[in-house]
């Protein structure tokens, strides 16, 4: 992690000769050789290619094909792809964002702080990219920075909801809590649909034991009611204050909606666990299982219930497949030599 926070606004420009040698210099992540490539076994890839070599003046080419391997993590071809874009057009800050997210995911903090530097450089003042920087100094740990990108935010947009979203962050991160809470507080204000907002309120009044929380959960819900994340914030306050059937029916109804929500399987199985409805709680953690075998909770808590219905084969076979997958977790072996004990 970065050590220094720097908050003077001057280091935040670099100058322009400095930052196109940065760009410039992206094509030692990958050769030129980018606009005539085997077939990439992507058709959305290939075809991008083949309209490339077609078009290589075309800097929104080289750009959706960089987002697309992107995606795929393969961050050294896009950089080669952006390489390409920016020397087209130099003047799309959207292609300097996209260099700084793949710079930073592989490894390279610097240069990915660098390409955002650039980015401001051409447009000191444009919100998307003062966000863009917030965001980054936050995920460095340099709040300090953070702090300031977003107050040049608010001078420029005081009713950014956003910036105060991104301060709050910075303010849990700093331990400051009481302007924390304000922060977002003032986020959902200038915009109630900002679910993470709610949601982020609901926890910290949570934490200081303020029965306010589950109102916040509510509105976490009522502002994206196809949220899961907000169903189960709600849910998991429920369950922890010991509303169990309110708590199951938000389980059960988030795995109607996406089946594929692995927590809903575990919380809702350890609820049944706590109410002795075994063969329920064994289904859940089954289901579990299917749908994420890499998960050793699952495995875990499935051998719990098996155990519990006197399943001692099934159980020490769970237990096992969860060490096998964890062999840090205390709970898992002290379950295993348990069972093999006895």
């Amino acid at each position: 992690m970065v050590d220094t926070l720097r908050t003077n606004k001057k280091m935040f420009w670099k100058s322009a000769t400095i930052c196109l040698m940065l760009v410039l210099s992206i094509a030692s992540c990958k050769s030129d050789k980018t606009t005539s490539t085997p077939s990439s076994g992507d058709p959305a890839i290939d075809q991008l290619t083949a309209e490339i070599e077609k078009n290589q003046n075309d800097a929104t080419l080289y750009f959706q094909r960089a987002k697309l391997y992107y995606e795929q993590e393969k961050y050294d071809y896009a950089l080669a792809d952006l390489k390409f874009a920016v020397r087209i057009d130099s003047l799309n800050p959207d292609y300097y964002h996209l260099m700084s997210d793949a710079f930073l995911n592989y490894g390279h903090a610097q240069e990915a702080e660098g390409a955002l530097d650039e980015a401001l450089r051409l447009y000191p003042e444009r919100i998307p990219t003062l966000l863009k920087m917030a965001e980054f100094k936050y995920i460095m740990e340099e709040y300090d920075g953070s702090i300031f990108s977003i107050n040049e935010i608010i001078r420029l947009d005081p009713q950014n909801a956003e910036a105060y979203f991104m301060l709050g962050m910075n303010f849990i991160a700093l331990h400051d809590i009481t302007r924390a809470i304000n922060s977002f507080q003032t986020a959902v204000e200038l915009d109630s649909k900002l679910t993470d907002a709610w949601i982020y309120l609901g926890e910290l009044h949570e934490n200081k034991n303020d029965g306010m929380a589950l109102q916040y959960y509510e509105s976490a819900v009522l502002s994206n009611p196809q949220s899961m994340q907000a169903r189960h914030a709600k849910a998991y306050y429920l369950q922890n204050h010991k509303d169990i059937p309110g708590a199951i029916e938000i389980y059960r109804s988030i795995i109607v909606d996406d089946k594929s929500y692995i927590d809903a399987y575990l919380n809702s199985g350890i609820l049944y666990l706590e109410m002795d409805s075994l063969d329920r709680a064994y289904e859940q953690f089954n289901l579990m299982v299917g749908m994420n075998p890499t998960n050793y909770l699952g495995f875990y808590y499935r051998g719990v219930a098996n155990e519990k219905l006197g399943r001692k084969e099934a159980a020490l076979k769970d237990y096992t497949s969860a060490s096998n997958l964890n062999n840090q977790d205390k709970k898992v072996q002290d379950a295993l030599n348990l069972l093999n004990n006895n």
